[in-house]
């Protein structure tokens, strides 16, 4: 492909020889990029090819986003950037029918688009490992600990409820004496 381009229209210009190598690198990498699927560590979530297996990666991922799904935490706003990003491939994906039949331009669009959602996902996947380096109480040794982004706003979660179960009971509490036990 690169030989018939480069004999059918010889460059006269060093500037325009430089920015067809460049764009010729950018497609390479594209097209490799899309190549390599998600083996669950790497945080490439979403991988297009072609309309259809994009389709059923879209369903998936949207199943995720659901309570037990690896990606329940996500906040409503992302969740709405999700199916915003999720929605504009499909349709790209749709158009063109797969990324080889795409031209330059809209696998560039296409690439920035998915690597958009990839990065939001990956911020809002439960497995994601957070760590943090505190001194804990009592000592000035600081540690390290490492938690999944699950395990954090599960306790979040459960912490915010325990609160409010008890607020809830002191206010009941408080209206009703009687109730105390005294």
């Amino acid at each position: 492909m690169y030989d018939a381009f480069r004999t059918s229209r010889a460059a006269t210009n060093p500037k325009e020889t430089a920015m067809k190598t460049l764009l010729i690198a950018l497609i390479a990498l594209l097209h490799l990029s899309t190549a390599f699927a998600d083996d669950g560590k790497t945080g490439k979530f979403v991988v297009a090819d072609t309309a259809q297996k994009f389709a059923d990666t879209a369903t998936d991922i949207r199943k995720q986003m659901e309570p037990g799904g690896r990606f329940e935490f996500i906040k409503p706003g992302d969740k709405e950037v999700v199916n915003s990003d999720l929605d504009r491939m499909a349709a790209m994906l749709q158009k063109s029918g797969s990324v080889a039949a795409m031209s330059a331009d809209d696998r560039i669009k296409l690439f920035n688009v998915q690597e958009h959602l990839n990065g939001v996902l990956t911020h809002s996947d439960s497995e994601r490992l957070v760590c943090e380096r505190t001194a804990p109480v009592g000592s000035h040794i600081p540690t390290t600990t490492c938690r999944t982004y699950g395990e954090i706003e599960r306790q979040r979660q459960q912490t915010a409820r325990y609160l409010s179960e008890n607020q809830n009971r002191d206010a009941q509490l408080r209206r009703d004496p009687e109730k105390r036990g005294h």
